[in-house]
């Protein structure tokens, strides 16, 4: 063998020595001895094939942990009771439902039992709920470490740690059931159709503590509200989504008689909602669509209209009104005063977000999300999508229509049944709007119908003879000006005769009866107002919103309706005398000063308060010397009456807002012309304060007449 032949040998000993490789012993030589290396060509052989082993499959969570049933989980919590375990346990179960994504509230449950989890955070405890990149939603099964513990006897999961989930097999969806519609197709679905819709995230509304509630979807051909707190909760605004569940026109239980009077079908939503897919991006949220309106505009579409939870483009004075413990958002029209509240179910928390836009006029995607429905009107509340500011400021040469439209036209009925002696607009000003004098004018086709007249510096309008006549309202501003015109016919009626307020006091209860009188102040917690005559006072309630079209007070009306009393038939109390279901049965118009010659004056606020309430006093005003109270804490407030010794009067309201008007003379020893009631079976006689008596005259309780 030569020398090399042994070196090489050598080489491949010491290499195969320092190596744990198996490597080819040929390969490892030739290397070494590079192409003069000689090879032995192997026996031909069957080469055997190794099959790589299948990979082993990762874990159970049964495997990795030591995990107990929800059933086990319930008896070991009672056994802790409120101070809760000193270990942690491992349970598994599918949420129900998330109800506050904010601290990952949930319920779930297993073949064994369902328990509530108070929070939840991060594997490690450092995060809560929301702020986890990856969360679970509704239908998910989820692995938690947590301590077990009861709270008001009723066991829960307390300070849950989110080991795992695992996603709901969307194979359990059969979305072939679902008719695939753009938005706008939608709304116009039938009542209870399936749908599948998809669009961008453009608000999420909020129900009590502040929990998720619903989403507005809006995909560039309209908008719909999704009721479901669990997708309110997985999605953001501006996530691109689809959706899986049932049109639905949704009416609170309590209004539905009163909706259904009014021809309001209810806002118009997707309910029974299942996520079914999710971007997760941060989309464009398209306005393009939005009809342009003014907050008048929307405010007088019938109600019997499908336009609840579509979205308007406005612009409009955002105003915050804080109360005691609730904050108000108001959207008005570019007069300050036409406008509505933000629908809220969360004191306002929930649109602290318009702050900054307080006192501002503002671009607004504005939407009538729902309809309150009354006895006496049906009217939209606002949820307002998105709002910017962007400098508005109005265009003077615009003044002249802005004061016909929103000051003019507004002032007139159609119809007349008699001389309204109208007092008439002639100036306006707006601060908001920039504009100082714009001044509006009136005249008649034909004056033997309707005519105006100037009497101590103001304008009346009057009715003269039955007919139609045209009348043209012109707004002025400097050089520029805008007419339009109105069509008035008068029809005064042949005289129709009533009893006295004295007469249908005594008439029997359930007796429909006409009656006459003056129209006075309004009612407070009950729709309607005060009749007034010489010889008594009676409340009249009103249940056709139709009804308070033109209704002013001191205006000459005949009433009909049935004499009604307002009591449970038992106790000692005497009740309410009252006018219910009332309509107008002829207005003569007119501007008359109510009669006050059977109110009560020679009694003081202490005799008030120790009237017997098994004697009725409903028909009654007495005119007293007392001071307004306001008293406001951080949850409530309260009006009252309190006389010169002390003796503090309760006001009946169903809120202490109703009687906002009597601020502006709280703490001051006034004059008050004051209306016991009671509505609700006391045992003592509750007051309603009609008018306030000062130097310059009476201030009237509105209460009913400014909101409609």
């Amino acid at each position: 063998m030569n020398f090399r032949r042994i070196i090489s040998l050598v080489l491949v000993f010491v290499m195969l020595t320092l190596t744990l490789a198996s490597c080819d012993l040929q390969q490892i030589i030739g290397s070494i001895l590079g192409s003069t290396t000689t090879t032995t060509t192997p026996t031909t052989t069957t080469p055997t094939t190794t099959q790589k082993p299948d990979p082993k499959p990762d874990p159970t969570w049964d495997e990795l942990y030591e995990i107990i049933t929800i059933a086990e989980a319930l008896e070991i919590a009672k056994e802790a009771g409120f101070d809760g375990t000193a270990d942690r346990y491992y349970i598994r179960g599918k949420i129900d439902t998330i109800s506050n994504v904010s601290y990952g509230e949930m319920t779930i449950s297993d073949e064994t039992g369902s328990i509530y989890v108070y929070g939840t955070y991060s594997y490690d405890g450092e995060l809560r709920f929301p702020e986890i990149d990856e969360t679970p939603v509704k239908g998910d099964e989820v692995l938690l470490h947590c301590v077990l513990s009861t709270y008001n006897d009723e066991p829960q999961v307390k300070n849950a740690r989110l080991i795992d989930f695992k996603p709901a097999d969307k194979e359990d969806i059969d979305a072939s059931k679902y008719t695939e519609m753009t938005i706008a197709e939608a709304r116009e679905a039938d009542l209870g159709a399936l749908v599948k819709v998809t669009g961008v995230v453009a608000r999420i509304t909020y129900a009590n503590g502040m929990k998720p509630a619903g989403i507005y979807l809006v995909d560039g051909t309209n908008s719909i509200y999704v009721y479901d707190g669990d997708i309110a909760g997985q999605v953001k605004i501006g996530n691109r989504i689809t959706v899986l569940g049932s049109k639905d026109m949704w009416i609170l239980d309590t209004e539905t008689n009163n909706a259904q009077k009014f021809g309001y079908e209810g806002c118009c939503q997707i309910s029974d909602a299942t996520l079914y897919e999710n971007d997760k991006a941060e989309n464009e949220i398209d306005f393009t669509w939005c009809e342009e309106k003014s907050v008048k505009d929307i405010l007088e579409t019938p109600v019997t209209e499908n336009v609840t939870t579509t979205i308007y483009k406005t612009t409009a004075l955002v105003k915050k009104v804080p109360g005691s413990g609730f904050t108000n958002y108001y959207f008005f029209d570019l007069d300050g005063e036409t406008g509505a509240y933000t629908y809220t179910q969360c004191n306002g928390n929930d649109f602290a977000w318009l702050d900054e836009f307080d006192g501002k006029l503002c671009t607004v995607y504005l939407s009538p999300m729902n309809a309150k429905s009354t006895s006496s009107d049906c009217y939209f509340r606002f949820l307002p999508v998105a709002v910017y500011d962007e400098g508005f400021v109005f265009d003077v040469a615009k003044a002249p229509q802005h004061v016909v439209e929103y000051y003019g036209v507004g002032q007139f009925l159609s119809e007349y049944t008699g001389n309204p002696l109208l007092e008439l607009v002639t100036n306006v000003s707006s601060e908001l709007l920039g504009f100082e004098n714009a001044t509006l004018s009136y005249s008649s086709s034909d004056e033997n119908v309707v005519y105006f007249e100037e009497a101590d510096g103001k304008l009346i309008f009057n009715c003269k003879n039955n007919g139609t006549a045209t009348v043209t309202i012109t707004g002025t501003y400097g050089e520029y000006t805008h007419s339009v015109t109105v069509e008035i016919t008068v029809d005064a009626p042949v005289t129709s005769e009533g009893l006295t307020v004295e007469e249908a006091i005594g008439t029997a209860v359930g007796e429909v009866i006409k009656v006459e009188g003056i129209v006075g102040p309004s009612l407070v917690n009950r729709d309607g107002f005060y009749l007034i005559d010489e010889t008594g006072v009676l409340a009249i309630i009103v249940n056709d919103a139709t009804v308070w079209e033109g209704l002013a007070i001191g205006q000459k009306v005949v009433i009909e309706g049935k004499r009604d009393l307002f009591h449970n038939g038992t106790g000692t109390h005497a009740g309410q005398v009252a006018i219910t279901g009332a309509t107008v049965v002829v207005n003569y118009y007119g501007q008359h000063e109510y009669s006050t010659e059977s109110f009560i004056t020679n009694k003081t606020l202490d005799d008030f308060y120790a009237l017997d309430a098994s004697v009725n006093h409903s028909n009654e005003v007495y005119v007293v010397v007392g001071t307004i109270v306001v008293e406001e804490t951080a949850y409530y407030t309260n009006m009252k009456l309190m006389s010169p010794g002390g003796q503090k009067i309760t006001l009946y309201s169903s809120s202490a807002s109703q009687y906002n008007w009597l601020k502006a003379f709280a703490g001051q020893e006034i004059t008050i012309e004051i209306a016991p009631c009671n509505w609700n079976n006391k045992t003592f006689w509750a007051g309603c304060v009609i008018a306030v008596r000062t130097a310059d005259g009476k201030v009237c309780n509105v209460l009913n007449f400014t909101s409609n």
